[in-house]
């Protein structure tokens, strides 16, 4: 009865249900579940699943879902395997499909070649459309995806790509070379897995050949992959946002030392550049009296959360326009120029709302019952003065941190959230601090 529900299913379906499974229930299902469709719903999983499978099932079992895998989705399991249950699993695949799996990890880690598969369609620009579609009714079983064809010569070098709507619209006796541009466009087996996303994206394309540098296809990215690894670079870029090495794993699968790697080195870096402010604060305090000192930090907060906040903002948008081809390095002077108009717009007008606030909690507050109007009044204009130079400085670095990064070769994303917030402490402090006893000793002699 299980079976015939489970096999009833589509293989999304019965991955979404066998996911909360744990221990031998899930090797249960797998062994009733169809050799192809194990195979499908084992794609699916989280690798943590996968692993999980691996203990549970042995023998022909395994072996049968192994080899039932999509190559691309199954060279993805043995790369974050250990490698020497990844030799044990390749060892347990047939000769062909073990050539393939070998072939296939021998491309550089994150490359494209490691993201495609080798099932694809090839064609002879010299065939009729009617023998291309009595070929393609043999063959499409065992393929990857029959949406697009690929026409090579009998070197195997890729000479175009026609789709299969192309093709059905074609007169039947018309010949392929006739119906196509010869103008491809393709990967670099050793290229780095974010071009394909680029490419895809660009050109809008289902799936896209892979040639190695003699131009021989060698395999396709299918867009299912390339969305894979958009979601793992932007959770990269998110984790990176937050002061975080990027996991290798999911939360749950992440262990307590690895956990402990990827977080506390960047909150010690964190500390070690607050301790800067600190420094700074110590500074002042030896050139101010005490009661000066005192009034002038309870805006502190103001100014510093200001600043870090704007320099946040930037930074995310300039992060992202970098990730979506909106903006690279190059623009920088552009940039410069309108985030420094819209900086000094910004920071003006947060600045009046910062003398304004200013006077509320002076006039309200103990700090400045004693004072009079004109301290409380040159104590605000400190402040309002203090979070607009702040502003206008923090949108700048928002601004152009990322792209100095992404200039140099390193990912703009480790330049927001703490980073950037640890940088604007500092500068926040030396700004208003400079700026607010600068107005005050200025004020008192006067």
């Amino acid at each position: 009865m299980l079976k015939k529900y489970m096999t009833a299913l589509d293989s999304p379906d019965v991955a979404e249900l066998v996911g909360d499974l744990d221990g031998e229930e899930l090797g249960v299902v797998f062994r009733l579940l169809p050799r192809q469709i194990a195979a499908e719903v084992f794609s699916l999983l989280e690798l943590e699943k996968q692993e999980h499978l691996l203990e549970v099932l042995y023998g022909e079992a395994l072996a049968g879902i192994l080899n039932e895998m999509p190559p691309d989705d199954r060279t993805e399991l043995l790369e974050d395997l250990p490698e020497d249950v990844a030799t044990r699993l390749i060892g347990s695949l047939s000769p062909a499909e073990r050539q393939v799996a070998t072939d296939l990890l021998r491309y550089p880690e994150d490359s494209i070649g490691r993201l495609m598969t080798p099932e694809f369609v090839a064609i002879d620009a010299g065939a009729t459309v009617r023998g291309v579609l009595d070929h393609l009714r043999e063959v499409a079983p065992q393929k990857e995806t029959i949406n697009v064809l690929y026409v090579v010569d009998s070197d195997g070098r890729l000479i175009d790509d026609i789709s299969l709507e192309d093709l059905v619209l074609a007169e039947p006796d018309s010949v392929v070379g006739e119906i196509i541009d010869r103008h491809p466009v393709s990967l670099q087996a050793t290229a780095d897995r974010e071009e394909a996303v680029d490419i895809i994206k660009k050109y809008d394309a289902v799936a896209l050949p892979v040639v190695d540098e003699t131009g021989i296809m060698v395999g396709i990215v299918t867009i299912d992959d390339v969305m894979d690894v958009a979601e793992e670079e932007n959770t990269e870029d998110f984790q990176k946002m937050a002061g975080v090495g990027a996991l290798e794993e999911p939360y749950f699968a992440t262990t307590y030392p690895e956990m402990l790697r990827k977080r506390l080195p960047w909150l010690a870096m964190l500390f070690a550049a607050e301790i800067l402010t600190v420094l700074a604060l110590t500074n002042f305090q030896n050139t101010l009296n005490v009661a000066m000192f005192a009034l002038i930090v309870l805006f502190m907060p103001l100014v510093n959360a200001t600043a870090g906040n704007t320099g946040s903002q930037m930074a995310g948008l300039v992060i992202r326009g970098l990730a979506v081809r909106e903006m690279e390095p190059g623009h920088w002077w552009r940039i410069l120029m309108r985030e420094l108009a819209l900086g000094s717009t910004m920071g003006v007008i947060l600045g009046v709302l910062g003398v304004v606030a200013a006077m509320v909690l002076l006039s309200l507050g103990q700090a400045g019952a004693s004072m009079s109007d004109v301290s409380r009044w040159s104590n605000a204009i400190a402040v309002g003065v203090s979070i607009t130079a702040a502003v206008i400085v923090a949108n700048l670095a928002g601004a152009m941190i990322p792209l100095l990064f992404k200039r140099l070769g390193m990912d703009p994303a480790v330049t927001s959230g703490p980073f950037l917030a640890s940088i604007m402490d500092v500068t926040g402090v030396m700004i208003y601090f400079s700026v607010a006893s600068g107005i005050l000793v200025l004020l008192q002699t006067t």
